[in-house]
This record gives C-alpha cells, sequence and structure tokens, in this order.
C-alpha cells in the first residue's frame, strides 16, 4: 500500500481516518438520552431532529454513549445507553477533547482543545431541583 493511497492495494478497502467535531447537535442528543436516566432507549422516543438522528452515534466515539444490549449478547437494534463518561460530562464538568478521529468506526485519536457539555450545549428550561428550590409553599 503506498503512503498517498487512500485504499488498500491488495483488497482495495479505504484506509483512510476520519475526523468529528463535538457540536451542539450532538450535545442536544446525548442530552436527551440523559434526561431517561441509566436505562437504554431507542432513539425515535427522543424526538432527535434529522441531523441529531443521523449523527447521534458518532457519541460513542468519545465513550458518552453505548449501544444497549439483551443479557444473550445481542444488541437492542436503536437502543442506546449514556455511559458514565457521558453522565460526568454532564453532571460533574469533566471535559473531552473537541475532536475524535476515527478509522473504520473506531476511536485511534483525539485532537484539539478541550470542551466542556456548557459550552455547547445550554438548556433552555428548569431542571426539577431548579423548581424545587424556587417553590413557595401557598398560604
Amino acid at each position: 500500500m503506498s503512503k498517498e493511497s487512500k485504499f488498500c492495494e491488495c483488497c482495495g478497502a479505504k484506509t483512510v481516518k476520519y475526523k468529528h467535531s463535538f457540536s451542539e447537535a450532538l450535545a442536544v442528543g446525548l442530552y436527551k438520552l440523559y434526561e431517561f436516566g441509566n436505562i437504554s432507549i431507542n432513539l425515535k422516543h427522543l424526538g432527535l431532529t434529522r441531523n441529531q438522528w443521523d449523527n447521534f452515534q458518532k457519541l460513542r466515539y468519545w465513550g458518552l454513549v453505548k449501544q444497549a444490549y439483551r443479557p444473550d449478547g445481542t444488541r437492542l437494534n436503536g437502543e442506546w445507553i449514556v455511559t458514565q463518561e457521558g453522565i460526568d460530562f454532564i453532571e460533574r464538568g469533566t471535559s473531552i477533547q473537541k475532536s475524535v478521529w476515527t478509522y473504520r468506526g473506531k476511536t485511534v485519536d483525539f485532537d484539539g482543545d478541550t470542551c466542556f457539555f456548557l459550552d455547547v450545549h445550554e438548556p433552555s428550561y428548569k431542571k426539577r431541583l431548579e423548581y424545587w428550590d424556587e417553590a413557595e409553599a401557598k398560604i
């Protein structure tokens, strides 16, 4: 295989890696899954836009989500779950690198500056605890 070639000379398979950047669309998709808690959910129940749906699987490149499996090891089609890394990214403010490189669907390298969840996603609505903190007794 030559250094310049994008295809293997022996089998013709692509030999390129791709760069993906974390975006607001990915952050929204992650947050919608996170809102369901620590259970697997089919993407069709998240109300994702077409862009969010099409790119959702990229969240696995950062280890933020994983596909759900049955106890026998077979995959639950379309079902995903937030990983502990995804929970930490949202709740604890841990950072991830802005870009990831993949080769044949597997993460091979990270690149660029780090980013935090709130850098790319700021919920415009209150969470349950915020409502509780602002609640006043009716007399």
